[in-house]
């Protein structure tokens, strides 16, 4: 079957993918529209014209697209630096499949201010995103064109979406509240096939052309907005009121209850611990897992981000942990280096710190509405008692591999970091993701204090 696209067309695509790849530029082309079998086909159009090692192309059924893990499936397919991704439909399909019912209206408004936002996400870190709608009639005299459905609804050509209130949310209410400066639409109207995959071809390179050409703005300097309570301010000292071990095994038994419910919910946990060096997080961690069934959760060290991980917006690397529907995963460490050791190390901008509480949010708040439940802890110590642990480490034989170099450089730089913390505390502190400040002296009570928030969460969310 020849191409439909003309060669100096292709040939211009083509010098589009190296020049992308030389200015390490990923670029997002998100396809929408009434009629799954038109989207398909102007896709494998195009993909025949670029270079196969730079594409990747990803259909999201909207049928299947319902659980704690949605938005962040969109994010994990994103393309790498230099890199073309296609998405044969999107978040949008998602939403509209979700509330395209009149009594959904405010959801549906709420949902589409976290899309803004996350596309607001994807382009300020460097993703060119471009949005087509391609505007088909179901029973338009082009259609046959494009294949046809068959006497059976397959995923190859249907969308399990009923068009016309598709085309009615998505040109009364989305169309318009997402058309933004940052990531606005593209209409093409589906017409003939070769017609609408060169009209499509042509929309994509002039948007490529542009962004390449575009300089980034230099964004202003802005301080993070701090407008919630700081949980470290009035922190108690932790005690042991009850027994330790009655305390833990009684707590650890509530647990594996609990846990055993959120695996008959639709919700998901999310537990991330920060903290400072020695605080004591490898320990709190052990104890919360020595409660739950292995099967049931998983836990994240976040660790120097890899090659791979490098190619992506910093957010990508922790979509692949994020806990499916009944499942549990637990970070050591999280997504607020970039508020902390990134920007202290000079490993981030000042203007990416400068909007990291915002993108953070955003990113906390679009798992919490999907159905993650999100514990955040901060394990606090003194100064003193930090030098304590350290010391004891170095002088330890069978827990000198846990103090390196590192800890010791981090602790000379103890100040900075400390009023990160309360910055980071003051712009995240949100209702959907509240800080956990525990007073970590007492390693035991650090532990019980865990344990015990964690099932007095799962209690209230899980009847709620």
């Amino acid at each position: 079957m020849d191409a439909l696209i003309p060669s100096g067309t292709v040939a211009r695509l083509n010098r589009l993918q190296q020049r992308l790849l030389q200015k390490q530029m990923p670029v997002l082309i998100l396809f929408e529209g009434s009629s799954g079998r038109v989207i398909g086909r102007v896709c494998n159009e195009l993909i025949r014209c670029l270079e196969p090692r730079g594409v990747s192309y990803k259909h999201f059924d909207p049928s299947d697209q319902d659980g704690p893990r949605t938005m962040l499936d969109f994010l994990q397919h994103t393309p790498g630096k230099g890199q073309i991704g296609l998405y044969d439909r999107s978040w949008y399909s998602s939403m509209i499949k979700k509330c395209n019912v009149k009594e959904k209206e405010k959801e549906l408004d709420r949902m589409l201010d976290i899309c803004n936002d996350f596309e607001r996400y994807l382009t300020d870190n460097g993703v060119l995103l471009i949005k087509i709608v391609l505007r088909a009639e179901p029973s338009g005299e082009y259609v046959q064109e494009y294949g046809s459905g068959g006497p059976k609804r397959s995923f190859l050509s249907a969308d399990y979406i009923d068009p016309l209130e598709y085309r009615d949310v998505m040109f009364d209410r989305v169309y318009v509240r997402t058309d933004t400066e940052y990531a606005p639409w593209n209409s093409i109207s589906a017409r003939g096939v070769g017609e609408t995959v060169l009209k499509t071809a042509h929309t994509i390179i002039k948007a490529v052309e542009d962004g390449l050409e575009r300089k980034p703005a230099a964004a202003p300097l802005s301080d993070i907005e701090r407008i919630y309570s700081n949980p470290r301010h009035g922190t108690e000292s932790c005690c042991v009121c009850t027994p330790y071990e009655d305390a833990i095994n009684e707590l650890s038994e509530k647990l594996g209850e609990l846990q055993m419910d959120l695996s008959l919910s639709d919700r998901s946990l999310a537990v991330c611990f920060e903290g400072w060096d020695a605080a004591g997080k490898g320990s709190c961690i052990k104890h919360l897992c020595h409660a739950l069934n292995p099967r049931g959760y998983e836990v994240f060290q976040t660790k120097a981000p890899s090659d791979e991980e490098m190619k992506h917006t910093y957010l990508w690397r922790f979509c692949g942990s994020a806990p499916r529907k009944g499942h549990i995963t637990v970070y050591d460490r999280t997504w607020y280096g970039r508020m902390m050791v990134e920007h202290v190390e000079g490993l981030c901008t000042d203007e990416e710190y400068g909007r990291s509480s915002s993108e953070i949010n955003s990113f906390e708040h679009l798992m919490a509405d999907s159905g993650t439940i999100i514990l955040k802890f901060w394990l606090d110590i003194t100064r003193e008692e930090q030098l304590k642990r350290f010391e004891k480490r170095k002088n330890d034989p069978l827990k000198q591999w846990k103090i390196t170099d590192d800890d010791w450089r981090n602790r000379s730089k103890w100040d900075e970091y400390d009023v990160h913390v309360d910055t980071m505390m003051e712009s995240t502190n949100t209702q959907y993701a509240r800080w956990t400040v525990i007073e970590s002296g007492n390693k035991k009570c650090a532990r019980v204090k865990v344990l015990q928030t964690v099932v007095e969460t799962l209690e209230k969310e899980l009847n709620d």
